[in-house]
């Protein structure tokens, strides 16, 4: 209990503390800038430090990078924002996507093979360490340029951004995605969860090739012990054995997976029960059809939480479905899909997108 309400408050007090801190800066900018309007400079400010957060973004992904590559790992994919650029069975190719919970990700392919001891820290931990060592660097440049008012405010609004991004993805926090911090802690004290982690990423790596889920081998999926069925790298396992079952139409099966895996996988991120949830809704509107099991997934909170991972093909492919065969809307359908065209078009995972696309298109045919 006490563990729980530390994940839960400790996320917003951080992101309080960093805002203050910045505000602490912040309040300096009308004398260090004394040469502009106060509303002019604090406008300054405020676009200097929302600057220095998108740099220390790309740095966090770039640390990631860097020291994935030193330990053996290969390249996959970077991303900042929305814009992603991504290795593919033809080159490396640019795209458009986003991920609830995340402000940029650089996914890597790890060494070795499944049951091999491989390197996971530096790795994982790798845009915190950057985070820091640019924060000192700026640090040390903010004694350097007081002269400039300009330059003095740009370098210690890095440092406060450096440190709060560090703060951030450093401490364990659990969420709709887990930080860093956790993975590390996780990796570190469970074998199962560096297995899971290997898996994952491995995962990731293929269907970027072109590979579909349901072509890799079974045994990657196999279901873990209950003992860990509270770690968040370790549930990936479960959560993946549905998909594949779902590639490979398995419906009823990866139906009563899910049930077991939504009661009883206690430290599932907050992103595959998502997931998990909407799943279930396709299934109902597809198969079981049961329109009082559809009204109570489909809360206001489920809602809410769906409607900021609309860049995930398997949620907008629940929306489409429902507002055409449960609400009877047309115009919100028509809506839905042309949002769900798009984001195929864009989307980095070409043979996944394609799997989803025919789920979609089977069931509208059923409809």
């Amino acid at each position: 209990m006490k563990n729980k309400t530390f994940q839960k408050y400790i996320t917003p007090v951080l992101f309080v503390l960093i805002g203050a801190a910045g505000g602490i800066v912040l309040s300096s900018v009308t004398n260090e800038l004394s040469d502009l309007d106060f509303i002019v400079s604090i406008a300054v400010g405020v676009l200097l430090f929302f600057a220095t957060i998108y740099l220390h973004i790309i740095i966090h992904e770039g640390g990631h990078c860097l020291f994935g590559l030193l330990t053996g790992y290969r390249f996959v994919s970077f991303r900042v924002g929305s814009l992603m650029w991504i290795r593919t069975k033809d080159g490396i190719r640019r795209k458009k996507y986003s991920l609830a919970g995340t402000g940029g990700q650089c996914l890597m392919e790890p060494p070795g093979e499944i049951g091999d001891d491989f390197p996971f820290v530096l790795y994982n931990m790798g845009g915190v360490i950057i985070n820091l060592i640019t924060a000192l660097i700026f640090w040390l440049l903010s004694l350097l340029c007081k002269g400039n008012p300009y330059l003095h405010v740009f370098c210690l609004l890095m440092v406060v951004s450096g440190i709060g991004l560090a703060v951030t993805n450093g401490i364990p926090i659990r969420a709709l995605v887990n930080n860093d911090g956790s993975n590390t802690l996780e990796l570190i004290r469970n074998p199962a969860a560096k297995r899971a982690f290997w898996i994952q990423m491995k995962a990731n790596a293929l269907i970027s090739d072109g590979v579909s889920i349901g072509d890799m081998p079974e045994e990657w999926f196999a279901m873990p012990d209950k003992k860990d069925y509270d770690s968040g790298l370790v549930s990936y396992i479960p959560y993946a054995r549905t998909d594949r079952m779902i590639t490979l139409g398995q419906f009823d099966e990866a139906y009563e997976l899910r049930q077991h895996i939504l009661a009883e996988v206690t430290g599932l991120p907050g992103i595959y029960r998502t997931i998990l949830l909407s799943e279930d809704i396709f299934y109902e509107l597809t198969h079981q059809k049961r329109a009082e099991v559809v009204e109570g997934i489909y809360t206001k909170e489920f809602a809410k939480t769906a409607a900021q991972m609309r860049s995930l093909p398997p949620i907008l492919r629940m929306e489409c479905l429902k507002a055409k065969v449960f609400d009877h809307d047309e115009a919100k359908f028509e809506k839905n899909m042309a949002e769900y065209e798009k984001l195929l078009k864009n989307y980095p995972y070409e043979t996944e997108g394609e799997n989803d696309r025919k789920l979609l298109m089977d069931a509208l045919n059923q409809a």
